[in-house]
């Protein structure tokens, strides 16, 4: 079932649109990141902009912060409440392992071929699995590239190999995870539109309650950050940083939340009609 899973992904040419969205939105964020935010801060682009200035702040291309930053898969540099392009791809590569076969009646031969339930949807996940995997190496790559680039022509690399390794292994495990999220929620929804609209959803929702969450207690809960996007920005953090969850405990929660998800595609999946 995996190979014959991998194989629909192959040949629909939204999964690599979707690849190449995700590889595209990355490369071209932390470019920017690493080169016009500096030269902005600096002056160098505009001139001495105090408002400019200010609003970022001194960058320092060299310091560990800047470099685990630019290690970010998804691009987002850790800032609270961004959602990267890659991070939106991911998802959708999910929903589309998960939609599908609904949208072009494939479900149905699907089926006959492995009349388990359970077993469909194990085979669609492995082939998720896979293809995020590979996608996920892919944008470690792209973040390493752009960091040694980066190092180059700055004040050199200032983090270990380990650190570095850390980083971007950590990077794979969330996109997995993130795929898998959105393949489950594609298996529950069926729709591929509605899938959609809800991953949007998600999205928007979590930024917006976090923000009315801090403006009403004056601070983040635990629980506020027990949100997808949150725990996939806290995986990829840095250990030594004290930014909220430990990043083996956000993607511990990760990983649980996406299994749960998945537990309950699978009993909708075994107890609906296709």
């Amino acid at each position: 079932m995996v190979h014959a899973e991998l194989l629909k992904l192959r040949t629909v040419a939204s999964t690599w649109v979707a690849l190449a969205v995700a590889a595209g939105g990355l490369l071209v964020t932390q470019v920017l990141n690493v080169t016009l935010l500096p030269a902005l801060a600096s002056g160098a682009v505009l001139g001495d902009e105090p408002a400019v200035r200010d609003e970022l702040g001194a960058i320092d291309t060299g310091a560990a912060a800047f470099q685990y930053a630019a290690l970010n898969v998804f691009g987002t540099g850790g800032a609270s409440g961004s959602i990267g392009i890659a991070t939106i791809a991911v998802l959708a590569l999910g929903v589309l392992a998960g939609t599908t076969d609904y949208r072009h009646g494939g479900i149905v031969g699907t089926a006959l071929a492995c009349p388990r339930r359970g077993g469909i949807l194990a085979g669609k996940v492995g082939a998720t699995a896979v293809a995020a995997a590979v996608l996920g190496i892919a944008l470690a790559v792209i973040a390493l590239a752009v960091l040694l680039g980066s190092a180059l022509t700055g004040g050199g690399l200032a983090l270990s190999p380990l650190d570095v390794a850390s980083a971007l292994g950590r990077g794979v495990v969330v996109v997995v995870l993130l795929a898998l999220l959105g393949l489950a929620i594609g298996v529950l929804v069926r729709s591929q539109l509605a899938a959609f609209i809800t991953i949007a959803a998600l999205l928007l929702a979590e930024p917006i309650l976090q923000g009315l969450v801090q403006l009403v207690t004056g601070g983040l809960p635990v629980w506020a950050q027990l949100l997808p996007v949150s725990l996939a920005r806290s995986g990829l953090a840095d250990p030594a940083a004290d930014s909220g969850l430990a990043p083996a405990v956000a993607l511990g929660v990760l990983a649980a939340l996406t299994a749960a998800v998945l537990a309950a595609a699978g009993v909708a999946l075994r107890r609906r009609d296709l």
